[in-house]
């Protein structure tokens, strides 16, 4: 039967006082401890309001303290993370079915309308990445991603999913156009879309077309299904250099560019967006100063070119997909597996050859702030500790049998690691794997006391 999907409470703003119609609100996506959270709304208390939050996961008990701190006019959503739905072991994997009846918690303690979450992945196959790797763009890619987004819709217990709109590395994955992908992902569901237009923009410049707000318009209206954007995210972005040429990647370490503002006043201004209920700054753990500049500037523009939005979404006629049979199973397990190697393996790859070690090094917590000790004292051995371990990180597939962020995986491989180099060398490294050890045991203890979340 068709039904239309209708918000629990209404995000849009009433009419103002001089009169002007609703429009979607104006909000922040921002992490709960990083800036913390309470300093983050006193520092802009002072500016432009901030209409509504995003909050990343986190503890439910603090999910729940920022409910009762947060003045009841701002409504509060979700960012789910660790629910990989384009993977093929989405609906079988018990690790899943644990992260599902924690989003749950998470929403129930925020009284969230729905959970974004990235259409995208951390590991494939075996191999892990510090950064999202998008889904495969191929017939066997959307239809893994359907069958995982329409399950993880059915555990909302009434809330609503956004697919979000994924980054890309310096290639695209697959012959199929991103906007075919989400009209075909979201086609006859209940399902919302998450519109991250600095995300639209790194896939754009990896399929070879101009990264301008004219082109990004030009994509979106040839295709994209914009009836069922409920939301856009507007972050980090930045051009790195490298040899042969510039790539756009997404960075939200970097201030928002001018780009990222044209456009979303582009796009608010030219695009059909009916259901539009929310705009989002994303902060990522920017400093307080300039998180209110870019917050004034942002708001400014969704209260000038925003129009009316939060329409139901588009009634559909939801079918039942059926589980993936064993072959095309087998046919998406190894495109995957064909894209992580391509990411971590391929010297043809800039990705490879440029950000990867960067990545694997640095990023979900830098390895010499995690290990100093034991990097120090590899030093003095004369390993190219660095080198050494980016190239072991990926050096085989590992399938997990839990559900864990990048930042544990990365602790793991990196005990792995310092075991592997002891191996067959005339120094002892005893000493070297007992100081691995207890440096891996506070970072996993204090990660435990954040994210371990026991329900």
């Amino acid at each position: 039967m068709a039904h239309f999907w209708r918000f629990p409470f209404p995000l849009i703003p009433p009419v103002n006082q001089a009169g002007r119609s609703p429009r979607p609100r104006a909000g922040l996506s921002t992490d709960l401890y990083s800036p913390p959270l309470t300093d983050l709304l006193e520092w802009l208390s002072h500016g432009p309001p901030v209409e509504y939050l995003e909050l990343f996961r986190g503890r439910t008990c603090d999910l729940e303290e920022a409910r009762r701190s947060i003045p009841e006019g701002i409504p509060l959503v979700y960012h789910g993370d660790c629910l990989w739905y384009t993977q093929a072991d989405f609906t079988s994997n018990p690790a899943y079915r644990e992260e599902e009846r924690r989003a749950r918690a998470h929403m129930e303690a925020l009284g969230s309308p729905w959970m974004i979450h990235e259409c995208a992945q951390k590991a494939m196959e075996g191999f892990a990445f510090g950064l999202y790797a998008p889904p495969h763009l191929s017939e066997e890619g959307v239809t893994a991603a359907r069958l995982g987004a329409l399950h993880l819709q059915g555990q909302m217990e009434g809330r609503l999913l956004l697919v979000e709109t994924p980054p890309f590395p310096p290639h695209p994955p697959g012959p199929m156009d991103l906007g075919d992908f989400f009209q075909r992902l979201t086609c006859n569901t209940p399902l919302g879309i998450g519109l991250d237009l600095g995300h639209c923009l790194t896939y754009l410049g990896v399929c070879g077309n101009p990264v301008t707000p004219a082109s990004l318009l030009k994509w979106l209206k040839e295709g994209f299904p914009l009836e069922r954007v409920v939301e856009i995210h507007v972050g980090g972005l930045a051009w790195k250099r490298v040899p042969g040429g510039f790539f756009l990647i997404d960075d939200h370490s970097e201030t928002v560019p001018d780009i990222l503002f044209d456009c979303l006043e582009a796009v608010l201004e030219e695009l059909p967006l009916p259901a539009l209920a929310g705009v989002a700054l994303e902060v990522d753990n920017k400093e307080l100063p300039q998180i209110s500049l870019e917050f004034q500037r942002f708001a400014r523009i969704v209260d000038r070119k925003g129009r009316p939005g939060g329409a139901p979404l588009p009634p559909t006629s939801p079918d039942s997909p059926s589980p993936l049979d064993p072959e095309f199973e087998n046919r998406l397990r190894g495109k995957y597996r064909e894209l992580a190697r391509e990411l971590s393996e391929s010297q043809n790859s800039p990705y490879r050859a440029y950000f990867y070690p960067e990545e694997i090094w640095l990023f979900g917590g830098a390895m010499p702030d995690l290990f100093p000790k034991t990097l120090a004292l590899l030093e003095k051995e004369g390993v190219d500790a660095r080198t050494s371990f980016v190239t072991f990180f990926n050096s085989h597939p590992r399938s997990l049998s839990s559900s864990m962020d990048f930042l544990e995986i990365k602790i793991l491989r990196a005990l792995e690691w310092i075991d592997i180099l002891s191996r067959g060398r005339e120094t002892d490294l005893d000493m070297i794997r007992e100081v691995a050890r207890k440096e891996a045991h506070l970072i996993l203890s204090a990660h435990s006391l954040f994210n371990g979340d026991p329900l």
